[in-house]
């Protein structure tokens, strides 16, 4: 071939293995059988490289040196082959990028493999360029890019921290939640935040969040480890970040308590003050052991930041709250005032009403608010009221004061004084008026009442102790021991008390139901387990019904403890009434029905309960009962017409 070069007059053409040798990289070429049959300078370089001595290769089967690679690059080889092999079948090309770290340096390769077919016969070109640097460049790209996502979900993180934290107006639930995401954005496996002793602060002065790994070790543990790091950032005033090795040599930190000192005490810590915006100190923001390395500068950044959205969401919290029970107590005051207070437009229509205003003149605030001032006047009274208040509209008149009668709901007059003042804006524009209502019933009939009331009085005592006879007669019928009579007798006396003291409030004339129901059912109220539920309208019970029914409310909640669903933690009571007005006459129907207790089977024998509810209580009240044992729970219903007159008048 090269003879005839030279007589073509072209320039010879080198030999093949000088060829192989001026490539740059690596290059062996492989028969059929996958055996070496010639290498290049750069293969015999990088096989001296990567064992230390010169290595040919060449009369060496290439797959057996795949087959015979063990450890991580055992995989790599068996895929280099499998690739040949391939080609060598008639595929024309495979490549493959592959590690080979030598002893010096780390290194990344691809290799490729090109079919050559020559006077009938397959070979392989086995060729491996370095590919180092492009590796190394696609890693620390994908590094930045990582450290990028990372930045911005943790900027993603601190906006939803800031956005909930401001939503929140308790100081112990923004320590909460910043501490726990605290852990969560930076990645720590511990963090705490300890807080300096205010009123407003929470009742646990150190907040902890912790990932698994201590989730099983007990809070009060926790809640101390780390303390002096606390304390010497509280001094320094300022983020201290400590490596496992500067934590664990600190002079100040050396008696420092952790958890765990072969994991806490180890892997570093990282801590910032929390001040307030005028500068006072809140509190520390600590982490202790982070996930994957130690604790670095953009760590204590976020964790400054976490820092700041607390001190600040705390100073509104606090404001906020400050505002809040400010209103809280006016509207408070606004409630309970043993007064009626309202606010009144330029037309009289009422504008705000409070609770005693509603007492005073029998309609609820809703009622009231669809009423004027003129539509509860005595007619007698209107036309004077009339003119002193179109003079304070018009800007006459500042303030004024009259006694005057009203008319409550249910048709009955009532003697108030009524101070009037009137709210102008800036430019002297009428806007409302505060009317400050008193109930002076009371004073213009007293002697009245007075008479009455004794007269009512001895009545009612002597009803009481005949109730009071009678209960010791029938519950010394159904006891059998002197214990279960102090008892059972104690016990519904102390329900007789009850509805006495409620009755007393109102001159021993009336009883509110739905007051008689909580005295009984009182014990079993949680905020988080509903034990009982009480849905009806205000009902007020003249005393010949109180006291009866308010007995048979005893028997069944004491039933519902010893045997029904009060008896149980899931039982509950639920108690509806109504009223109801059936030929002329205004009836009260109630129903007890209990639920989720044990089930529920007829007494063997009746006792004194089964008799009251079934029998006196009816006969008492001249109402209609029934007692049902549902398996589901005991169910009560009675129907009993109302009383209406009263002896001592309602002024």
């Amino acid at each position: 071939m090269n003879r005839t070069s030279e007589r073509n007059g072209f320039v010879a053409v080198p030999p093949a293995e000088q060829i192989l040798d001026a490539l740059a990289g690596p290059v062996a070429v492989l028969d059929q059988s996958g055996t070496i049959i010639a290498v290049n300078q750069a293969w015999r370089d990088f096989g001296r490289t990567n064992s230390g001595k010169d290595v040919r290769h060449v009369g060496t089967s290439y797959f057996d040196i795949c087959d015979r690679t063990i450890g991580v690059e055992a995989a790599c080889a068996k895929a280099a082959a499998t690739g040949i092999r391939s080609v060598l079948a008639g595929q024309p090309a495979f490549s493959l990028e592959y590690p080979c770290h030598s002893p010096a340096q780390k290194r990344w390769f691809q290799l490729r493999a090109s079919r050559l077919d020559h006077d009938g016969h397959a070979y392989a070109i086995v060729a491996h360029h370095d590919i180092t640097d492009r590796v190394l460049v696609e890693q620390e790209r994908q590094a930045l890019l990582a450290k990028a996502h990372q930045h911005h979900e943790q900027l993603r993180a601190l906006a939803a921290v800031s956005t909930r934290v401001a939503a929140v107006d308790s100081p112990e639930a923004i320590f909460d939640e910043i501490t726990e995401q605290a852990r969560l954005i930076i990645g720590a496996h511990w963090a705490a935040t300890h807080t300096l002793p205010y009123a407003l602060w929470p009742s646990e002065p150190v907040i902890v969040s912790v990932s698994d790994k201590y989730r099983d070790y007990p809070l009060a543990t926790l809640a101390q480890n780390g303390a002096g790091i606390y304390s010497h950032v509280i001094q320094l005033g300022c983020p201290l970040r400590l490596s496992k090795e500067e934590l664990s040599s600190h002079p100040d930190l050396q008696d420092t308590h952790f958890v765990e000192a072969h994991s806490l005490a180890q892997l570093g810590m990282l801590a910032v003050p929390v001040t307030g915006p005028q500068g006072g100190m809140l509190g520390v923001l600590m982490l202790l052991d982070k996930q994957n390395g130690e604790f670095t500068a953009a760590d204590e950044a976020i964790l400054i930041q976490l820092a700041q959205i607390a001190s600040v969401s705390i100073e509104n919290a606090v404001q906020a709250r400050a505002e809040r029970e400010s209103r809280e107590r006016l509207w408070a005051t606004h409630e309970h005032a043993g007064v009626g207070i309202a606010e009144t437009n330029a037309a009289g229509q009422f504008l705000t009403t409070n609770r005693g205003l509603s007492a005073i003149i029998g309609y609820s605030r809703s009622e009231l608010l669809n009423l004027s001032i003129f539509d509860i006047i005595h007619p007698d009274d209107a036309e004077a009221e009339g003119a002193l208040y179109k003079r304070q509209v018009a800007g006459e008149l500042m303030t004024y004061s009259r006694e005057k009668r009203s008319i409550r709901k249910d048709g009955s007059n009532v003697w108030l004084n009524v101070s009037s003042t009137a709210v102008f804006n800036e430019q002297g524009r009428f806007q409302y008026s505060v009317r400050v209502i008193q109930d002076i019933d009371e004073r213009k009939r007293f002697e009245q009442r007075q008479a009455l009331l004794v007269r009512e009085l001895h009545h009612r005592v002597r009803n009481t102790l005949a109730v009071v006879q009678a209960l010791a007669t029938a519950t010394s019928r159904t006891t059998t021991s002197i214990r279960d009579f102090n008892r059972s007798f104690s016990s519904r006396i102390a329900a007789l008390a009850k509805t006495q003291t409620l009755l007393t409030e109102d001159y021993w004339q009336t009883a509110p139901l739905r007051e008689m129901l909580q005295c009984e059912l009182q014990p079993f109220w949680a905020k988080k387990n509903e034990r009982f539920r009480l849905e009806g309208p205000d009902v007020n019970l003249s005393a010949d019904l109180a006291i009866p029914l308010s007995m048979a409310i005893h028997e069944l909640t004491a039933n519902a403890t010893r045997y029904g669903a009060l008896s149980v933690r899931k039982g509950c009571v639920a108690v509806n009434w109504e009223l109801i007005v059936a030929e002329g006459q205004r009836e009260l129907h109630l129903k007890w029905v209990e639920q989720n207790g044990p089930p529920v089977e007829p007494p063997e024998h009746s006792g004194f309960g089964s008799l009251l509810l079934e029998r006196i209580l009816p006969a008492q009240c001249h109402a209609r009962a029934s007692l049902a044992f549902d398996p589901s729970g005991l169910q009560y219903e009675i129907h009993m017409p109302l009383i209406t007159q009263r002896t001592v008048p309602e002024y």
